[in-house]
C-alpha cells in the first residue's frame, strides 16, 4: 500500500536520521546507501556532525562508524524494575554532571511526567529484557533516549486491536486513550508527553513518528530497516515555559476534569498518495474516539476531501455519536464545503 509520498526524504541529514533511528551505530556505506550518495559525500556529512559534538566517531578506515554523542548511557534489567527508580538514578547523575538543569523548574516538571511515563511504558508493554537510557545535553536543550528491546511499540498496538499494519497502530496511538493494558494505564503517557516537550520521536519497527513543536508540525517517516524494540527520544528547551499543568488544562473539561479533548491530525491517516475520498478512512479516523466529548481533526496538508469520506465522518459518526463534538481545524475552503455539504 503507498503512503503519504510527504515521507520519502532523500538528503543526507535526514538519511542520517532516520539510520539513527533503526540502529545505533552507522557508516558511511550505510549513509552512501540510504540518501544514494558517495561515501566521500557521506564521509563529509558525518565528519561535519563529528566536529560539531553530535556525532561521535569510533574506529578507523573499514571499522569506521559514528553513533550519537550522549553524556550518559545506562541499561537496566527491565524484570522488577520502577521507572521510580530509574529516576531517581539517573537525576542523581545529572544533578552531578549539570546542576544548573535543577534551576529550571518547568523543565523539572516536564522531565518529572516524560521520563517516567517513558520508562513505565517500556517496563509495562516492551516485552523486553533490558531498556537503555541516554542523555543529551547542551546549553540550549536538554533530550533523553527511552530505548528498549522488545516487540516494538506499533506491534503491540496492532496485534491488540487487530489493525493491518503498523500505520494504523500509528493512528490510532496518536489519538490518545489508547493503551493495550486498561486496567493499568489510561494510554495518555504518550499523548501528554508528545505535547509537553519541545520535540516527541517514537520509532519500532520500520515506521517513525515526529511530533515537532517548534515548527508545528507531525509527520511519519519509514525507516531504512526495522528497529528491533521502541526507541522514544524527547527533546526539552531548557528554558521552556510550558508547564504540565497547562498541558492538562488545554485538554480537560474545565467542569469536570475530566480528560475529553482530543486533537487528530488527520494527515496521519491518509491510505494512499493524494487526497482523503473514502470511507475505510474516514471510519479509521472515527475508530476508538467515542469516550471524548470534543475531537479537533486538524487538516493541514489536506487539500480536498471525498464526499464519502466527510459523509461517514461528518454525517454518519457523529449521528452515532451525539455526546461528541467533531470540530475541524486548518481547513480550506473546499474541505469546509465538503463537511458543509453533508451536514445538510
Amino acid at each position: 500500500m503507498t503512503r503519504n509520498p510527504r515521507v520519502s526524504r532523500t538528503t543526507v541529514p535526514d538519511a542520517i536520521a532516520r539510520l539513527l533511528a533503526a540502529q545505533h551505530y552507522i557508516t558511511s556505506a550505510d549513509v552512501a546507501t540510504s540518501a544514494r550518495v558517495t561515501r566521500q559525500a557521506a564521509h563529509y556529512h558525518l565528519a561535519r556532525l563529528s566536529e560539531q559534538g553530535i556525532l561521535v566517531h569510533e574506529g578507523s578506515r573499514r571499522s569506521s562508524r559514528y553513533r550519537l554523542n550522549a553524556q550518559r548511557v545506562h541499561t537496566y534489567p527491565l524484570a522488577k524494575l520502577s521507572e521510580d527508580e530509574v529516576w531517581v538514578s539517573e537525576r542523581i547523575a545529572l544533578r552531578h554532571s549539570d546542576p544548573e538543569l535543577f534551576d529550571a523548574p518547568n523543565l523539572v516538571s516536564i522531565l518529572n511526567f516524560a521520563f517516567t511515563e517513558m520508562v513505565n511504558n517500556a517496563i509495562d508493554h516492551s516485552r523486553g529484557s533490558a531498556v537503555t537510557i541516554r542523555w543529551f545535553i547542551d546549553p540550549a536543550r536538554l533530550a533523553f533516549e527511552v530505548d528498549d528491546d522488545g516487540v516494538g511499540a506499533f506491534a503491540t498496538i496492532r496485534q491488540h486491536y487487530a489493525l493491518a499494519d503498523d500505520f494504523e497502530a500509528l493512528g490510532e496511538l496518536s489519538k490518545g486513550k489508547q493503551t493495550t493494558d486498561p486496567d493499568r494505564h489510561s494510554g495518555l503517557g504518550i499523548y501528554f508527553t508528545s505535547r509537553m516537550v519541545n520535540r516527541f520521536v517514537l520509532s519500532a519497527g520500520q515506521l517513525t513518528w515526529t511530533v515537532d513543536h517548534d515548527v508545528d508540525d507531525t509527520a511519519y517517516g519509514w525507516l531504512d530497516k526495522p528497529r528491533k524494540g521502541t526507541l522514544v527520544r524527547c527533546e526539552i528547551r531548557r528554558d521552556t515555559s510550558l508547564t504540565p499543568r497547562q498541558v492538562y488544562a488545554e485538554r480537560a473539561n474545565p467542569v469536570s476534569g475530566r480528560f475529553d479533548k482530543t486533537t487528530i491530525h488527520v494527515n496521519l491517516f491518509r491510505e494512499r498518495a493524494g487526497d482523503f475520498v473514502s470511507r475505510t478512512e474516514a471510519k479509521r479516523v472515527g475508530s476508538h474516539l467515542e469516550g471524548f466529548d470534543e475531537v479537533e481533526l486538524d487538516f493541514t496538508g489536506i487539500a480536498e476531501i471525498g464526499q464519502g469520506f466527510a459523509d461517514e465522518l461528518f454525517r454518519v459518526w457523529a449521528r452515532e455519536n451525539p455526546r461528541s463534538r467533531l470540530v475541524p481545524l486548518n481547513a480550506n475552503p473546499a474541505v469546509l464545503a465538503m463537511i458543509a455539504t453533508v451536514k445538510t
